[in-house]
């Protein structure tokens, strides 16, 4: 009998792990953040190369969603955040290896920079946003 009982909760598949309400909130705020830079790729012209980048930024954006999204470490989505808000401000501002990032948009107004500046305003909300989670998640404490 107990090895008809081990057989059978060896058998039974593992309970989900419960997914931490912060994890699911970041989460979701991080595919709003990559729904946005779909929104800006639709609505403001961009080169060849600056779309592919977009993209990938916003593949990127979605892995890290992904991840958290299933309990995982928001670590990588915080290097993530602080990577792409510093990229945007880099743009805006013209510094020497972004230059190319306006000189590429012969129509793009001056006010462009605005929606670059608010990108990177969420970009780093989304930053101390994982840095709380992954505070949180290193002081709780560990069973098992």
């Amino acid at each position: 009998m107990a090895a008809a009982v081990l057989t059978a909760s060896a058998a039974a598949p593992a309970a989900p792990a419960r997914v931490p309400s912060g994890h699911r909130v970041l989460g979701w705020a991080v595919l709003g953040s990559a729904a946005v830079h779909l929104a800006v790729l639709a609505l403001i012209p961009h080169s060849a190369l600056w779309t592919v980048v977009l993209l990938a930024m916003t593949a990127w954006c979605l892995k890290c969603a992904w991840c958290v999204l299933r309990g995982g470490n928001a670590l990588e989505l915080l290097g993530m955040c602080a990577a792409m808000g510093a990229a945007h401000i880099a743009m805006v501002v013209g510094m020497p290896w972004f230059a190319g990032h306006h000189g590429g948009h012969s129509g793009h107004p001056s006010s462009h920079a605005v929606p670059m500046l608010l990108v990177a305003l969420m970009e780093f909300a989304l930053m101390f946003a994982s840095a709380l989670v992954v505070r949180r998640q290193h002081t709780q404490p560990r069973h098992g």
